[in-house]
């Protein structure tokens, strides 16, 4: 679900400002609007199709140093039968003092699971129904320069409507088979210094958040999230660049099994299907080397490390997935460092799989 609402902005990113070039040439700050269509493909989702429109403006009058305000809106099916509608925001009021992002969201998803931990079988999988509404919240302030801080809020419902007969969910040992109310709040910690979100060639980006779920927020299930996500880009040679990303969940309590830490999907571990790999807590980390051979095609080679873990079924080296694989890059707009991606990755064991998608992964 979070890769379509990715997918979504970045195409609507680059519809916006192609179609709509001559208009913010002359009058950049002028609020600027599009509705377009969507399609891509993911083994998660399998072809999806959609439409959505996106605005983009500025808060707090023209001044040069803020930052641009975006929100979107979309609808996606996919051939999985799954039901995708959303919006989104991120707004920077006047000098960028304030920052809120969020998501609002209604899913009918089919989802996939294995059971948890490193040993999971592929003769196991089986598909659960749910449906759920999604509010994610963040509000940040502004601490010195690209430094902001603040705070995180989560909240989903899952109403779990099927599940496959006499299969692991059935079996009923794993936390949260009738779904629920997921609520949590804690604070949050936010850097980039990045010269570009669609295509960073420069800078760091870092962000850390620690939230509480419990009953006094209204939440059905006891548990503490810990994560950390950090990403840097390095210039080779000019056009060549080395990006690395490391991430990491940890997940203390009781989190229902629909919301464990997994890897896997279009943008964290390609080359494993999202959610196969699931438990408490994971640790993470990628890296891809960036050619741009022609002013609008690249290619790409990326690889990754990550496992599984928790108290149960703790950390163990050899327990460790790798993934690697090849892609090329298309640059859609002469105007905005977008790309259409293809990637083909591989983890040993697995099937070889293709993600055709837009952006980076990350």
């Amino acid at each position: 679900m979070d890769s379509f609402k990715i997918l979504l902005v970045f195409v609507l990113v680059f519809f916006s400002s192609d179609q709509l070039q001559a208009q913010t040439d002359s009058t950049s700050q002028k609020p600027t609007f599009a509705v377009l269509p969507l399609v891509y493909f993911t083994p998660e989702t399998s072809w999806a199709f959609g439409v959505g429109a996106v605005s983009n403006f500025k808060m707090g009058g023209s001044s040069e140093n803020t930052f641009e305000s975006q929100v979107a809106v979309g609808f996606a099916y996919t051939l999985f039968d799954q039901v995708l509608s959303f919006s989104s925001w991120r707004l920077f009021t006047k000098e960028n003092k304030n920052l809120f992002a969020g998501e609002l969201g209604w899913y009918d998803y089919v989802f996939f699971f294995y059971g948890t931990g490193n040993e999971v079988r592929e003769e196991d999988r089986e598909s659960f129904d749910a449906r759920l509404p999604r509010l994610r919240f963040d509000y940040l302030r502004k601490v010195s320069g690209n430094l902001y801080a603040g705070f995180r809020y989560h909240f989903d419902n899952f109403d779990i409507r099927r599940v496959e007969p006499s299969g692991l969910l059935e079996s009923g040992i794993y936390n949260g088979l009738e779904g629920g109310t997921v609520s949590g709040i804690g604070p949050m910690l936010y850097y980039d210094s990045r010269d570009s979100q669609l295509y960073p060639t420069s800078g760091t980006f870092a962000e850390s958040s620690l939230q509480h779920f419990n009953s006094a927020i209204g939440s059905e299930f006891r548990y503490w999230r810990w994560v950390v996500d950090f990403r840097k880009v390095h210039q080779v040679k000019e056009n060549q660049h080395f990006a690395w990303q490391a991430y990491s969940e940890i997940q203390a309590g009781d989190p229902p099994f629909f919301l464990l830490s997994q890897m896997g999907g279009n943008r964290l571990m390609r080359g494993l299907f999202e959610g196969k790999f699931r438990d408490n807590n994971m640790a993470a980390i990628q890296g891809e080397y960036r050619w741009k051979f022609l002013p609008r095609w690249g290619l790409v080679g990326f690889a990754g490390l990550g496992n599984v873990y928790s108290n149960d079924l703790p950390f163990q080296i050899q327990n460790t997935k790798a993934t690697y694989g090849l892609g090329g890059r298309f640059k859609l707009s002469k105007r905005e460092k977008l790309n259409l991606r293809l990637d083909l990755a591989h983890s040993p064991g697995e099937e070889f799989r293709f993600y055709l998608t837009f952006g980076e992964a990350f």
